[in-house]
């Protein structure tokens, strides 16, 4: 028998786990801001941040709370998120990264 063993995981596997319709709104902010921010990839933290996003515009009832706290806790979680993107280099989007690579042919 051959058993596989798992293998630890990189935090930014747990964001994956948030993107499974299974989880509850009220997981993703919790999730969120017990992640460790810092050890995220760029890409995945805009990936939570647009998650953050969709989960606080299709919250109805968010876990018991009210409206303001709901509000609130979406906040801190979209500020703990764009606090730690504001520390990282731009990453360049699909036009952008077309003019760089079209930039840089030029120069050979």
């Amino acid at each position: 028998m051959n058993k596989l063993t798992p293998v630890p995981q990189p935090a930014g596997l747990a964001l994956l786990r948030l993107l499974d319709p299974e989880h509850m709104e009220g997981a993703v902010v919790k999730q969120a801001l017990a992640q460790d921010l810092p050890a995220l990839h760029g890409k995945q933290l805009l990936a939570l941040l647009r998650r953050l996003r969709a989960a606080q515009s299709n919250q109805q009832h968010y876990a018991g709370a009210s409206v303001e706290q709901a509000e609130q806790q979406f906040g801190a979680a979209i500020a703990a998120v764009k606090a730690e993107l504001a520390t990282r280099p731009h990453i360049p989007n699909k036009q952008e990264a077309k003019a760089l690579r079209q930039a840089a042919a030029k120069r050979r």
